[in-house]
């Protein structure tokens, strides 16, 4: 990636462009470099194993709360409510621990869909 940015310096940056435009051009890049350092820093904590436990426990979490909803038919408004809210916490967490937040959603259900099962 840095030799990308340094062919962009080369060509965007050169003595060729005017002030106005280098500057643009330098602000521009730079700009670029911090998002992909932003990039690689998310996804190196995307893959950390704590990240990864995280994401499964949220998981897990949210399966055995659909299974909860599923089956207790006694549960209160408040209740459901509460739990729905959990849920939400769930998806959120999920989407922005995991590289693959769809997968891991697809799962979920793939999960749940099993349990109910006879």
């Amino acid at each position: 990636m840095n030799n990308d940015l340094e062919k962009l310096k080369t060509i965007f940056l050169s003595d060729e462009v005017d002030a106005e435009d280098y500057q643009d051009n330098l602000d521009k890049i730079s700009e670029w470099e911090q998002l992909l350092v932003s990039n690689e820093n998310i996804k190196g904590w995307q893959d950390h194993d704590i990240t990864r436990k995280i994401v499964q426990r949220a998981k897990e979490s949210h399966a055995t709360l659909s299974l909860l909803l599923a089956n207790d038919r006694k549960l209160t408004d408040t209740e459901r409510a509460s739990i729905y809210a959990r849920q939400d916490a769930m998806v959120w967490m999920i989407s922005i621990a995991s590289e693959s937040p769809e997968q891991v959603i697809a799962g979920i259900q793939e999960d749940i869909k099993k349990a109910l099962q006879p």
